[in-house]
C-alpha cells in the first residue's frame, strides 16, 4: 500500500510504501539508545496515526495539498517530524515486526500523544486539550522518576517575565511578604522599621541586619528581582513517556504491555487495508426514510433501500431505522443511530407546503457540524442536477433528529410532494433511482475526493 505525500522541498507529490514510511518517520523521531520494544511500541504508535489519514478510517487527505494524503510540513497532517534519509536496519525490523498492527479504541485509531518524559504521573486530557479523551488518563509512572532532567532549571528577572508574559507585574512598596523557609517571623514598627527578622533557621533584629548587610537603615523592604523555575519532567504529560516506557522495555515488559499501560482501553488490532472496489470499506451509515403516505406509497423507504444496496455494495456497513412500512417513532430512530454510531445519519423525507407553487431540493443540517455541511453541499448539487430539481440550498436547523443523533447527521427533503411537477417526478421510479445515484455519486466524492 502507498501513500502519497507531498514533499515540501522537492514541492512535489511523492509515492511512498506505508511500512517504509513507518520506519522512516520511527527512525527521525526516536534516536538510538532505546531498546528494541520501546521501538517497536513507537513503530505502532507511527502506524496509529499513518492510519488515521486513510481513507478507510476517515481520513479526506491533506487540506493544504489536494491529491495527496499527507504533507510534511510540521505540525499540519500529523504530529511526527519527517526528515530524509537512510533508515537503520533496527528501524525496518520494527516495521516488519509489528507490520500492520495499530492502536484502537471503539473500533477507531486513537491519536497516539506521547512525551518524553513525565516525572511520575502523566496527565488527563482534560487538562491540556479541554475535553476528555477515555485512552488518555492519567498513569502513575514510577519507570521514569530515576531518569535526572536536563535543562530543569530557568530563571527570569521580573522585567523578562512581564514581557514574555505580557503583563505588568506590581512590585510591592512597604508590604513584607512573608516567604516560607528564607523570609518568615517579620516585626515591623507603626514606622515601617524592621525590629525583627527570620531568615532561615534565624532570627535577626533590625540593626544587626542593617550593619551585616551594610543597609542605610532599618526601614528597608525586599522585592524579588529573579525567578527559579524548576521543573519535573519534559513535555505535555499525554499518553506514553518516553522515559517510563523504555525502562518498562529494559526490565522485560513487551511494547503490547507498554502500550497497554499508557493508554487507557485501548486495543492492538489489524489495520484495515481498502479493497480495490470497495471505497467505502469501514464506513458506517445509518439511512432513515420517513414515513409513506396514507396509500403506502413509500417512496422514501424504497429510496433508502436502493441506496442501501449501493452503498453496501461499496464496503459500507448500512443501518436502516426501518426495513417495512410500519412507524418508528423520532426518539427510537435516534436511539438506532446512537447505538450505531455512524459516520453518518442520513434522514430522506419529503416536503409540503400550503402554495403549490413550491418546489425543489432542501437539505438541513444541525448548526457548527461541517462535516454535514460539507457533504450536504456536494449531495444538493448532485440530486438537483441529476433530477432537474430546484437546488433550495443548504440550511441549518435544529429538528429533533438533527439535534438528537449524536452523530453528523443531515435530512434530505429530495422534493415537494405539494407541487405536481415534483410529485410526478417521485412517482417515476427511474426518477427516483436516479436520485438514489446522485446521493450514491455524492458520498463517494466526498470520501475519495
Amino acid at each position: 500500500m502507498y501513500l502519497k505525500l507531498y514533499n515540501s522541498k522537492a514541492k512535489s507529490i511523492q509515492e511512498k510504501e506505508f511500512e517504509e514510511l513507518v520506519a522512516s518517520i520511527t527512525s527521525v523521531n526516536l534516536k538510538e539508545g532505546y531498546s528494541f520494544e520501546t521501538i517497536k511500541a513507537f513503530t505502532i504508535m507511527v502506524r496509529t496515526e499513518l492510519a488515521r489519514r486513510l481513507n478507510i478510517y476517515g481520513g479526506t487527505g491533506c487540506s493544504r495539498y489536494k491529491g495527496c494524503d499527507l504533507c510534511d510540513e510540521p505540525d499540519h497532517c500529523i504530529m511526527f517530524d519527517f526528515e530524509e534519509g537512510s533508515v537503520e536496519d533496527i528501524y525496518k525490523q520494527a516495521a516488519c515486526r509489528t507490520k500492520g498492527t495499530i492502536i484502537t479504541f471503539d473500533g477507531k485509531p486513537i491519536k497516539p500523544f506521547f512525551h518524553y518524559r513525565c516525572g511520575g504521573a502523566t496527565e488527563n486530557s482534560e487538562n491540556v486539550l479541554g475535553s476528555k479523551i477515555t485512552y488518555l488518563r492519567r498513569v502513575l509512572c514510577s519507570y521514569c522518576r530515576a531518569i535526572p532532567d536536563q535543562n530543569s532549571e530557568k530563571q527570569f528577572t521580573v522585567e523578562e517575565l512581564e514581557q514574555i508574559l505580557n503583563t505588568r507585574i506590581v512590585k510591592p512598596d512597604n508590604i513584607y511578604n512573608s516567604i516560607l523557609g528564607m523570609f518568615e517571623d517579620i516585626d515591623v514598627d507603626d514606622q515601617g522599621r524592621v525590629r525583627s527578622l527570620r531568615i532561615g533557621n534565624k532570627l535577626f533584629k533590625g540593626n544587626e541586619l542593617m550593619e551585616l548587610l551594610q543597609l542605610n537603615s532599618t526601614r528597608f523592604n525586599y522585592t524579588p528581582i529573579k525567578f527559579l523555575f524548576k521543573t519535573i519532567g519534559m513535555g505535555h504529560g499525554l499518553g506514553l513517556c518516553l522515559c517510563g516506557a523504555n525502562e518498562m522495555a529494559l526490565i522485560g515488559k513487551s511494547c503490547e504491555e507498554i502500550l497497554g499501560y499508557y493508554y487507557t482501553g485501548i486495543k492492538l488490532e489489524a489495520m484495515e487495508i481498502a479493497e480495490d472496489g470497495k471505497p467505502l470499506k469501514g464506513r458506517k451509515f445509518v439511512l432513515d426514510s420517513g414515513c409513506g403516505d396514507e396509500e403506502g406509497n413509500d417512496v422514501n423507504l424504497d429510496i433508502v433501500l436502493n441506496l442501501a444496496r449501493l452503498l453496501q455494495k461499496d464496503g459500507a456497513t448500512v443501518k436502516l431505522t426501518r426495513e417495512d412500512d410500519s412507524k418508528v417513532a423520532l426518539s427510537d430512530r435516534a436511539a438506532i443511530s446512537n447505538t450505531e454510531k455512524p459516520d453518518f445519519f442520513i434522514s430522506i423525507i419529503q416536503n409540503t407546503f400550503a402554495s403549490p407553487g413550491v418546489s425543489g431540493t432542501e437539505i438541513y443540517h444541525f448548526r457548527g457540524d461541517k462535516e454535514s455541511e460539507k457533504i450536504s453541499k456536494l449531495i444538493i448539487d448532485y440530486v438537483s442536477d441529476a433530477i432537474g430539481s430546484k437546488n433550495r440550498g443548504v440550511r441549518t436547523a435544529e429538528f429533533y433528529l438533527l439535534r438528537e443523533v449524536r452523530a453528523s447527521a443531515i435530512l434530505l427533503q429530495l422534493l415537494y410532494i405539494t407541487n405536481p411537477k415534483d410529485a410526478e417526478k417521485l412517482a417515476d421510479s427511474a426518477m427516483r433511482q436516479k436520485a438514489v445515484e446522485a446521493i450514491h455519486q455524492a458520498i463517494l466524492k466526498y470520501y475519495c475526493p
